[in-house]
Order: C-alpha cells, then sequence, then structure tokens
C-alpha cells in the first residue's frame, strides 16, 4: 500500500524515514509535522539511529533533514550528529551547526565536555571552539581557554574572542608578555592575541537569534524522487490519490521499457484518469511505443478529436511527433500553438519531431514570461539548429532560471562548422561567453557538443562512453 500524507500519523518513524531515503515519499511540510508530533526525546533518538546507520548505498542521503529535524527538537542527544557533521562538512558552510549548538545554550555543555574528554588531543581545540562560541559563563570552559592559551596561544586567542569575556584580557595581556620573541610563531601569536584584545574591547551583547523555523528548511509539497524509482514501483503511483503525483509518475514511466500489462496500465491512464492534466501527460508517456499500431492508432483517434481537451490533444501529439510527421500533425500542432494553454505543449512536440518547417514558431518565445513556454522554445531553438537566435540565447545565460536550457541550445545550435576537431574550441567559447562555467554547466555543455556531432553523424568527443 502506497505511504500517503494522511497516513504519516499512523505510520513508525522508521519507515517515515526509509521510505524518505528511498525515495518513495517527498520530506516536506506534512512529512516534518508527522515526525516532530512524537514524543521528542525519543523521535531524537531514533534519529540519530537512523542517521548513524545511514550507508553509502541509501538512495537519498538524509543528513540534512536529520540536522534540521534534531535541531527543531533541541535535544542535546543530536549533538554527536552535528559533530559527525562539521567533520564531514568540507567546503559547506557549517554556520547553521554553529548556531544549532548555540540554540541549545548552557545544555550543550556537559555534552560538550564529555565529548572533549573522550577526544584526541588534536580534536580538543575544535571541541573548546564550539564551547567558547556557547558564550555561557562557566568556570569549567575558561579553564580549557585558560589551558589552551599557554599550549598554543593563536588557537586560543580566536576562541577567546568568541568567548567574548573581558576577564580574560589581563591573562591574554599576560601570554604576550610572555612570547618568545625569538620563537617562529611569535609574530602570528602576537597578532592574534593583540586582536582578541581589540575584539573584548569591542564585544557587545547579542541579539537573541530568531526562532528557528525548521519549515523554512523544507517544500510545501514534494513528490517522490521518481528518476531513483523502479519501474515497479513507479506503477504502483498510477493509483495515488494525488493527480500531480500520478502525472510525475507516468511522466517516469515514459522513460521505461515496459510490458503488454504495464503498458495496458498507461493507456489505461491515458483514456480514463479523472484529471486531464494526468491524461494529457499519460498520452505523451506513449511516445516511445510510436510504432506500435495499436498505440498509434488511438494516439491518432485523440488527437484528431476535437471534442476532446485541448491538452489531451496536445499530449497525443507530442507523441506523434515521435513518429511520421502528417501534414495533419503539422495543422494541428500550428492550431495547437495558437491557444496559449496549449502553446508549451505544442511547441515540445515541434522540436521533438526534428521538422525544419516548424523553426521559426521558437524564437519569439526565447523571453516569453511563461516560464514553461520559454523553456520549450529555448530548446526547440537549439534541437532545431536556429542559428541566427545565437544572440538571444547568449544573453539568457543571465538569466539563473534559463542559463542552464541556454548553455544546452547554444552549444547545439550557434553558427559554425560542426567537426570533432573544432568541438573543444567551441566549448572554449562558450566558457567564455557564460563567463565560466560549473561543475554541472560543464556536463551540461559537453554533453550538448556531443549531442551535436552525433545529430551530425561523427562521433562524440568529451563522453564517448556515453554515446557507445
Amino acid at each position: 500500500m502506497l505511504l500517503t500524507p494522511d497516513r504519516y500519523a499512523e505510520t513508525t518513524l522508521d519507515e517515515l524515514l526509509s521510505e524518505a531515503s528511498l525515495g518513495r515519499i517527498g520530506t516536506d511540510h506534512a512529512w516534518v509535522a508527522a515526525i516532530l508530533a512524537r514524543d521528542p526525546e525519543e523521535t531524537a533518538q531514533a534519529l540519530i539511529a537512523f542517521y548513524m546507520d545511514m550507508d553509502e548505498e541509501v538512495r537519498i542521503d538524509l543528513s540534512a533533514e536529520i540536522f534540521h529535524l534534531l535541531r527543531a527538537l533541541r535535544s542535546t542527544a543530536g549533538i554527536q550528529v552535528y559533530i559527525d557533521l562539521l567533520h564531514d562538512a568540507d567546503d559547506n558552510d557549517p554556520s547553521d551547526i554553529y548556531e544549532a549548538l548555540a540554540e541549545l545554550g548552557a545544555a550543550a555543555i556537559d555534552p560538550l565536555l564529555a565529548l572533549h574528554a573522550d577526544a584526541e588531543p588534536e580534536a580538543q581545540s575544535n571541541v573548546e571552539f564550539l564551547l567558547a562560541g556557547l558564550r555561557v559563563d562557566d568556570p569549567r570552559i575558561e579553564a580549557l581557554l585558560e589551558a589552551r592559551l599557554a599550549l598554543d596561544p593563536a588557537d586560543a586567542a580566536i576562541n577567546i574572542s568568541l568567548y567574548g569575556k573581558e576577564s580574560f584580557r589581563a591573562p591574554l595581556e599576560a601570554r604576550i608578555a610572555t612570547l618568545d620573541a625569538e620563537s617562529e610563531s611569535y609574530a602570528h601569536d602576537k597578532h592574534e592575541l593583540e586582536f582578541a584584545l581589540d575584539q573584548l574591547s569591542a564585544v557587545t551583547v547579542p541579539d537573541a537569534p530568531p526562532p528557528f523555523d525548521i519549515y523554512a528548511y523544507f517544500p510545501e509539497t514534494a513528490s517522490p524522487v521518481f528518476d531513483l524509482l523502479e519501474p515497479v514501483e513507479m506503477l504502483a503511483y498510477l493509483e495515488h490519490p494525488d493527480a500531480e503525483i500520478r502525472r510525475h509518475a507516468v511522466e517516469s514511466l515514459g522513460n521505461e521499457e515496459l510490458d503488454a500489462d504495464d503498458l495496458a496500465k498507461v493507456v489505461a491512464l491515458a483514456e480514463s484518469d479523472p484529471d486531464v492534466t494526468v491524461r494529457a501527460q499519460a498520452w505523451q508517456s506513449l511516445a516511445a511505443v510510436i510504432e506500435d499500431p495499436e498505440i498509434r492508432a488511438k494516439l491518432e483517434d485523440k488527437f484528431a478529436d476535437t471534442e476532446a481537451p485541448a491538452l489531451e490533444r496536445a499530449g497525443a501529439a507530442c507523441a506523434l511527433a515521435e513518429g511520421v510527421i502528417t501534414e495533419e500533425l503539422v495543422a494541428g500542432l500550428e492550431e495547437l500553438y495558437q491557444d496559449p494553454q496549449t502553446r508549451a505543449l505544442a511547441l515540445k512536440a515541434m522540436w521533438h519531431s526534428l521538422d525544419k518547417r516548424f523553426s521559426e514558431f521558437f524564437t519569439p518565445h526565447l523571453e516569453d514570461e511563461d516560464r514553461e513556454v520559454q523553456r520549450q522554445a529555448i530548446w526547440g531553438t537549439g534541437y532545431l539548429g536556429v542559428g541566427h537566435a545565437a544572440g538571444k540565447l547568449e544573453k539568457l545565460f543571465e538569466d539563473p532560471d534559463a542559463r542552464e536550457h541556454a548553455l544546452f541550445a547554444y552549444a547545439l545550435s550557434c553558427p559554425g562548422e560542426v567537426s570533432r576537431g573544432r568541438a573543444k574550441g567551441l566549448y572554449k567559447k562558450i566558457f567564455d561567453l557564460a563567463g565560466g562555467l560549473d561543475a554541472e554547466e560543464v556536463e551540461i555543455v559537453e554533453a550538448a557538443i556531443d549531442q551535436r556531432l552525433s545529430m551530425n553523424g561523427l562521433e562524440p568527443v568529451f563522453h564517448p562512453h556515453k554515446h557507445g
């Protein structure tokens, strides 16, 4: 039985976490609320146990979600997770973890002191930093800072600055006086100690942090992560009560090879689902089997049915565009294009057809206010090789919502010779025009150039194994 939000309250916490880690349910407000409604300490212990048992084979790492939940519960038991996350933070900003510890205040002192006692000597200074960040008067913290001041003045100075107690002024001044001027670290140690003194003079009472709002870190609603599911799992969601989830499920099934029985379930959804957007998507998802005479006949009948909802006809047209492009299909797509409700699907079908007769439909919509229409126009410009639109695509590199699509389309369509020898030169050109590329954008541009080569009968350059 599918796990739906109305059953979350009666579902065990372990199952809620397991299903989320498998991508079968989304981590949204309903999921968070169902978890936080339970006994706080029992919930914290269960979250920690799940975190500790997670391995590299889980589909989705829930570390961030578990951190936010523990922070909302304000359980000192979560400190062990915070510390573990700090060790794995690498280049990620750890400020959220520091804030979570600071929110615990005095309650965090004993667990952190216990952690300090068990830590290796080289790790103890890191725990002292966390203790200082609590900014809670405690003689045990002050004793640790004083001991560190004797051993490592520069490191201690940072922690004392953070602790912010005027009582450390005299120890800092005394430590400066005892520094060995012949030591290699003299200048650095002296600078850090003097800086700490300046910071003590500037210390003010910090404002109370705003209450932690866990819901700001989660979407209001979230679908299962269908990209991670097996076809047999996707099929189950065709019966989900939420129409949008059914639509996502059947969209994902369009990328899978289905047997006759499973294909029949998609056809049944296309013909009888109560929601028109689901039916439209189901018709689209039959594109992969367009060569099946029975399926093609159903699609042609739906497309020709002028009494059917326009969205359904447009969905069927998207599937038909993967096959033979008839004059009737061309005329029908031009008609659907005129309707704002079906324009995006019409443009999608046009570029999927790769028929050059549609080339001029895309450029007018590269700056369309309807983001889905704009997205289909960008892809159409790329796949149909509308080279004269390169300048407009280049402008979209500055639009964060359109940038990745525009990069791909530009690589597919910008004017220039198509050859393996010029592939890396084209990459360099796009890199410069885009003001550099991040790791994901590098993959996008390389994939687009490889695809451009393949579409022209040439072997790819960047990722030949993906096209073999």
